[in-house]
């Protein structure tokens, strides 16, 4: 049943099963302590009794007993002295019918004794307003305030002290709402396991989704959860099916149209070869080449975003190092730092990432004047293959827009030059594929700087 509630639901159930946990223990230890208190009218009448017996008492000891009883009889509902006057009764109601149970009771039925209640202790449904107008025979509330003129003209007054009890229950010593609030926190991380274990699925979803690059996807766990994540989970698996079939489709594609495009282009330049007229001949030449290098350049790139990387441990100072003669058995000035570097190793296609330093070195070739500085280095957890030159440089409104395909900064960059606008775009392509970027950055030489970054193994 559970696996027709939705994701939205399921948070709900455990939201509301988790306020119900809370209010029903709530409401159990309120109950229970409520329980354990006695009911506040229980010592309404034997208060009463004691104020009549403590008269009596007093009325008849021997003074020189009075302080002993008096701290005898006083605690924390009766408080009992003697006063040399008769103490002011401004906001106390004078009680009759309270006044003559406690003179039967003394057995003075004449006495001067008075008794009087409060407004904090009147009876349920009498108003203040109107306890004067009221049948004084019928009781108006419980026992305030007593006083008993004594043989020797002092004053007893006994008063009922009211209990003040905490307005928030206590349980086992502390207050209940403090076991609320322990209670809240545990149902609290109930709620925030229950979602944990929700959300899962979806978790381990973002985490296939993000390493997914385009080739074989990896596979996705069997859908589980609520039904709204498992479909999500299958429309994620054949969307994944579906990408990994057209970068396919399109590999295909693009070897057929490179092998139709290079059998016209032979063709043309055997056809070219056979121009009589010297000048000419060079001309269609000269065409037929740069067709071809921009045709390969940019099946190149197109291939890029399928590339397969092969995870073999490469030495990146080893790599540059080649590259490097290589430019240099072409007369190329180019100045090597770093080759002694042992720990710059990544995995990935040497091939590949060859391709990433040649196109690297032969842009500051192109566009220096006269330095080419390379460096490798490894800091923490990545490798870093560095291109200096000291060109025009690249302005830092464009340093992003360079690794576009077919971006070019027309004032240093110009199709003059030969260049065609993607060496840069395919080494950035091939890098992303291995776990790394290129980036570009102002040079110490006054030119540009590009800095391959690559992920190191451990």
């Amino acid at each position: 049943m559970m696996a027709r509630v939705g994701l939205l639901g399921r948070i709900m159930l455990i939201l509301l099963g988790a306020l119900s946990t809370l209010v029903l223990a709530t409401v159990a230890l309120d109950t229970w302590q409520r329980r354990q208190e006695p009911s506040p009218y229980a010592t309404r009448f034997p208060r009463v009794d004691q104020a009549a017996n403590i008269v009596t008492l007093l009325r008849d000891a021997d003074p020189a007993l009075r302080p002993a009883i008096l701290k005898a009889v006083s605690g924390e509902s009766l408080r009992v002295e003697i006063v040399d006057a008769t103490p002011d009764d401004a906001g106390l109601i004078r009680e009759p019918r309270l006044e003559r149970r406690l003179r039967r009771m003394t057995g003075d039925p004449d006495g001067p004794l008075q008794a009087y209640t409060d407004t904090a202790m009147l009876h349920r449904g009498v108003d203040p307003g109107d306890v004067n107008d009221r049948d004084r025979n019928q009781p108006i509330g419980r026992l305030a305030t007593a006083t008993y003129r004594l043989p020797d003209g002092r004053t007893l007054v006994i008063s009922a002290v009211e209990k003040h009890r905490s307005i928030m229950p206590w349980l086992l010593g502390q207050p209940l709402s403090l076991w609320v609030a322990v209670l809240g926190a545990v149902v609290a991380g109930l709620v925030l396991v229950g979602t944990h274990h929700e959300l899962a699925p979806l978790r381990h979803l973002t985490e296939a989704v993000t390493r997914f690059d385009g080739r074989a996807p990896e596979p996705v766990a069997a859908p589980r959860g609520a039904p709204e994540i498992r479909r999500l989970s299958r429309a994620v698996r054949d969307m994944q099916d579906r990408i990994v079939g057209l970068l396919g489709e399109r590999s295909l594609l693009i070897g057929a149209i490179s092998h139709d495009l290079k059998t016209y282009l032979t063709r043309l330049r055997l056809r070219a070869e056979g121009v009589s007229e010297p000048e000419r001949r060079d001309r269609l030449v000269e065409d037929l080449d740069a067709m071809t290098a921009l045709i390969d350049t940019s099946l190149g790139y197109a291939r890029g975003t399928a590339v397969e990387v092969g995870r073999t441990a490469v030495d990146l100072a080893d790599l540059v190092a080649i590259e490097v003669a290589e430019q240099a058995a072409h007369g190329i000035d180019v100045h090597l730092t770093g080759e002694d570097v042992q720990d710059a190793v990544t995995a990935g296609d040497a091939l590949a990432l060859r391709r990433v330093v040649a196109n690297l070195i032969g842009n500051a070739v192109k566009f220096g004047s006269s330095t080419v500085a390379v460096s490798v280095s490894r800091t923490g957890a990545s490798c870093r293959v560095t291109v200096d030159d000291d060109g025009p440089g690249i302005p830092e409104s464009e340093r992003t827009a360079v690794f576009g395909p077919f971006y070019r900064i027309e004032r240093s960059r110009s199709r003059q030059t030969g260049g065609t606008g993607l060496g840069l775009a395919i080494a950035r392509q091939i890098a992303e594929a291995h776990g790394g970027t290129v980036v570009a950055e102002a040079s110490s030489l006054g030119g540009a700087r590009l800095v391959a970054i690559l992920p190191a193994i451990a």
